[in-house]
């Protein structure tokens, strides 16, 4: 018979799914049987604490378990997760008399230090997550879930809970914390979902918080106008929270399914403008006090702060985003820098053992006491030497471009190419750099250096060519570089084979170049590279 245990265990990719349709079955019984008690039966505050252990002791199981399985940051993250929620049930075991009136009248207690702990660490859990799956805005995320709660916080107390205060409710205002955590929370869930592409476990700790929200503000109702019930719908959305969030931990792997992102332009204006907006909380508060002054002090005061940390936010998001933009540009240097160690390395090593077998044939030739071959495997060797060095020159080249401190310029550079070009093919060379070339960052002169060699060495290979022109010049925003031969040429639609024009095309992609190649049969070729400079 299958056992619950082994259920938990199984790793298949639809069990997770098996496992939490059941629990969301069993809850959605349990919902439909509350509607059919009445509201006064001694049944329905069982059922309700029934369902919510059920669900404690579900969530608890699978988030032992993942705690079990992970590793790392992954680790750390369960760990918190279920500490929180350790912490909660524990709160929750004197749920019952913090109902009571006098409890109700406490601003501190030992339930209220409980829950206030569980969410710390929920939130700690989320920031975990956020550092893991968000490039670089772990500290300016924490910063904006602060600010959600104090917009929240704000709106709330004007709207809902001032009133009960002055009536000496003060412990509306524990209850009112729960809220605004649970809002935190789900403002942290959202910013991980848009960075996870939409992966299920960030979904269910999305709808989590969500159900936790969502009871919290129909407790905070119902306690804003006397005793709380228990036994109440509340309790059956904590029920269906706590489920969610225990579910997510079915899937494992969630720092692993996407890759790190940065700030998202659709969240930046979420934040502005979506209902967890702090901007849009006090411009309704702000609004209301100027139709029905005058405004509390505590209104202006969050005003106030919100208005200090959105200047700073400006400030930080800008140094953040400087930040990350000079790490993509390290990066993508030392990949840069691999590849083209590793070219230049299987260039050099193919080189040298096709110069070593040229130079052991007219070694044996001479031996042998065939001059005649001898001086032709030397010329070979000669040859394939001029031709090593012209190969290791592409990837060197755009070596050179991410270490340009004392390097000559780019039309220096390409200048010294061409005079080595005609030294070594006996083709004719011509510079004709009328634009100059400093326009360019380092990614592009890297193109061009590749783009460059590779033309060069078709001519020297293919064209038969007397002639070798290299030209710049600027139409409007377009600087185009180009080479061009007076050589026998080709057809442009069927180029032959071993040009390395889709390689050419492919590099010139990567920086938003683009390459034309413009050639006809005895008519000569050109390869020219265009850049929108404008």
């Amino acid at each position: 018979m299958l056992q619950v245990s082994d259920v938990l265990k199984a790793r298949t990719p639809r069990d997770p799914r098996v496992i939490l349709m059941v629990a969301l079955a069993v809850w959605t019984t349990a919902v439909l049987t509350s509607f059919a008690l009445l509201a006064d039966s001694n049944a329905r505050p069982i059922l309700a604490g029934t369902i919510y252990w059920t669900a404690a002791i579900f969530a608890l199981i699978i988030v032992a378990r993942s705690i079990k399985e992970s590793r790392g940051r992954e680790r750390l993250f369960f760990g918190f997760l279920g500490a929180g929620l350790m912490f909660m049930f524990v709160g929750d075991l004197g749920w019952t008399s913090l109902q009571t009136a006098d409890a109700a009248e406490r601003f501190v207690s030992l339930q209220q230090g409980f829950y206030l702990v569980a969410h710390l660490l929920l939130a700690g859990a989320l920031l975990v997550l956020v550092q893991a799956t968000v490039k670089g805005i772990a500290t300016v995320t924490a910063l904006d879930a602060l600010a959600v709660m104090l917009s929240i916080g704000t709106l709330a107390w004007f709207f809902v809970v001032d009133s009960a205060v002055a009536g000496g409710s003060w412990g509306l205002a524990a209850v009112l914390s729960w809220a605004l955590f649970d809002a935190a929370l789900l403002f942290l869930g959202l910013v991980v979902l848009s960075a996870s592409g939409g992966a299920v476990p960030a979904k269910l700790l999305v709808a989590g918080f969500l159900a936790f929200l969502v009871a919290d503000t129909m407790y905070l109702d119902v306690r804003s106008g006397g005793i709380y019930e228990v036994g109440g719908y509340p309790e059956f959305i904590w029920a269906l929270g706590i489920l969610l969030i225990g579910g997510s931990s079915l899937w494992p792997g969630l720092m692993e399914s996407s890759e790190r992102q940065r700030i998202n332009p659709w969240r930046v204006f979420a934040f502005w403008f979506g209902p967890l907006s702090p901007p849009l909380h006090f411009a309704v508060l702000l609004v209301w006090c100027a139709v029905r002054p005058p405004p509390p002090v505590y209104v202006m005061a969050g005003a106030a702060a919100l208005l200090l940390y959105l200047a700073a936010r400006v400030a930080l998001v800008s140094f953040v985003t400087r930040r990350l933009s000079t790490e993509q540009e390290e990066t993508t240097r030392r990949l840069e820098e691999s590849r083209v160690l590793h070219e230049m390395h299987e260039t050099v090593k193919q080189s040298i053992h096709g110069i070593a077998l040229s130079a052991s044939a007219a070694l044996e030739a001479d031996r042998l006491g065939e001059k005649d071959k001898a001086r032709e495997m030397l010329g070979r060797a000669l040859a394939a030497s001029r031709e090593a060095e012209h190969r290791v020159s592409r990837p060197y080249d755009e070596l050179q471009t991410f270490h340009g401190e004392g390097t000559p310029s780019v039309s220096e550079h390409l200048r010294h190419r061409l005079e080595k070009f005609e030294e070594y093919f006996g083709v004719r060379t011509h510079a004709d750099l009328q634009e100059p070339l400093d326009s360019l960052n380092a990614a592009e002169v890297a193109v061009v250096y590749r783009v460059a060699i590779e033309a060069f060495w078709n001519v020297a290979k293919h064209s038969r060519a007397r002639n070798m022109y290299l030209e710049s010049r600027r139409v409007g925003r377009t600087l185009i570089i180009r080479v061009r031969d007076d050589g026998r040429g080709f057809d442009a639609g069927k180029p032959p084979p071993g040009m390395g024009l889709t390689y050419m095309r492919q590099r010139a992609g990567e920086v938003g170049a683009k390459l034309d190649v413009i050639s006809t049969p005895t008519r000569g070729a050109c390869v020219q590279l265009r850049f929108d400079k404008g």
